[in-house]
């Protein structure tokens, strides 16, 4: 039976692929009836990072001793906020710069938290994994401002 951390690793990086299959569809012109992709990308984009926000409330709630433990709740709903309303806005761009924003910024959250569980391979993947989630983010963000969808 495969370990938890392998579990999660191959989830992750799994989860990935929406992200990459609807970027490739955007610069290759590739398209489905059903599929619009930039939208399928940030509603996609949107689920994901209300998702990681999720993760701060079981981190926080398995520790009651954490010193901000309040914040960290606001904050997670903040970012299943902005995720909602990235979804909400007419403007696609808009919404890619709103969620881009919000993975950066996360990130940066779980790493300022140095009382929350440290799982050293867990945060170099959560690395990976934003890092491609931006790049795919300023891939759509460019196919857009060069005259892509509107």
């Amino acid at each position: 039976m495969k370990s938890t951390q392998q579990i999660w690793t191959w989830l992750g990086y799994a989860g990935l692929l929406p992200f990459i299959i609807t970027t490739l569809m955007i610069w290759t012109g590739w398209s489905l009836p059903w599929l619009e992709p930039v939208q399928a990308f940030i509603s996609y984009s949107a689920i994901i990072l209300s998702f990681l926000a999720g993760t701060l409330w079981g981190r926080v709630l398995s520790l009651y001793s954490v010193d901000n433990v309040a914040n960290l709740l606001i904050l997670s709903n903040l970012y299943a906020l902005l995720a909602w309303v990235s979804l909400l806005i007419s403007m696609p761009a808009v919404g890619l710069i709103a969620l881009a924003f919000g993975y950066f910024s996360l990130l940066g959250v779980e790493k300022s938290c140095q009382n929350l569980p440290n799982n050293t391979s867990y945060r170099q993947m959560r690395v990976r994994l934003t890092f491609v989630a931006l790049l795919t983010h300023l891939m759509m963000l460019l196919h857009l401002a060069t005259g892509g969808l509107r």
